[in-house]
């Protein structure tokens, strides 16, 4: 592949990878926003449990996958374009930070999930499905921030 085409898909990768992550910012603001418009709590253990778990649901990994092609995109990319000099694989560079930035984020949100599942009242059934959800989100940021990570180093 020559270098004009390295630098071309390297540009595809990088629109292709902000997109991604502007549509997973998309769902966590819908969630914020879900959260910031709760005012009575439904649930007996108050109004910010649930808040925290409608925010949690960030880091659920159904909610998650919309980064993966993120990533994919990002570290493709940064592969494709490693020895080339272009303002595209700058891009690049800031697409795999902040999409490892976000990742970082998606972790302490789940971790705050997982916090407040011991303090609501008990449902072995629901409880059960959410350490799951968001313990599957978490594994997952960790795996995007380790790619993430090493093709920031090799690049």
């Amino acid at each position: 592949m020559s270098d004009d085409e390295r630098l071309r898909w390297a540009r595809v990768l990088t629109t292709t990878g902000w997109l991604f992550l502007i549509a997973y910012l998309g769902v966590v603001a819908g969630l914020v926003r879900r959260a910031a418009a709760t005012t009575t709590g439904s649930f007996e253990d108050g109004l910010w449990w649930q808040r925290v778990e409608t925010i949690s649901f960030a880091s659920r990994a159904t909610n998650l996958i919309v980064l993966a092609p993120a990533v994919a995109a990002a570290v493709l990319g940064t592969i494709m374009a490693r020895p080339l000099v272009d303002p595209a694989v700058l891009r690049l560079r800031q697409l795999l930070r902040m999409v490892a930035g976000t990742c970082y984020v998606v972790l302490v949100i789940g971790a705050i999930g997982i916090v407040g599942i011991f303090f609501r009242n008990p449902d072995s059934v629901g409880d059960v499905s959410v350490f799951f959800g968001l313990a599957g989100g978490i594994l997952m940021a960790v795996a995007m921030v380790k790619l993430c990570l090493e093709a920031e180093r090799s690049g």
